[in-house]
């Protein structure tokens, strides 16, 4: 199970990931489209292309916040191969990675909502 979930966590998050990016490239080319009148509809732009950042950078804290845990996992692995003690200190650290990690990609998957209700919006008030 351990193993389906780090495969649909990834999954998930890039997924989010892709989205994110696409729909901040969308804004932003739109963004530059727009004429200066639309002031509100720009406002509401700018405020979608800055979660839909938020979320792309949180996206690649998870990532690197993964990378660590499994580099401190595979440590641990290696020390109870050879049948040497891990330390406490040392289990300690991939509990709290593994908790920012689930933390970085809960915070990335709420900020891309509404990054993307935002854009969602920003389209439909354009088209009106």
């Amino acid at each position: 199970w351990q193993d389906i979930t780090r495969d649909q966590f990834t999954a998930v998050s890039n997924l989010a990931l892709g989205l994110a990016t696409g729909l901040l490239a969308f804004l932003v080319a739109g963004l530059r489209d727009m004429s200066h009148g639309e002031r509100c509809l720009r406002m509401l732009a700018a405020a979608s292309s800055a979660l839909l950042a938020i979320s792309v950078v949180l996206a690649v804290c998870c990532a690197i916040n993964r990378l660590r845990d499994f580099r401190a996992t595979a440590r641990i692995a290696r020390h109870r191969q050879r049948r040497e003690s891990v330390s406490p200190d040392s289990r300690e650290e991939t509990k709290v990675l593994g908790e920012t990690s689930w933390s970085y990609f809960w915070w990335q998957l709420t900020i891309f909502g509404f990054g993307a209700v935002g854009t969602a919006l920003t389209i439909i008030v354009g088209l009106v």
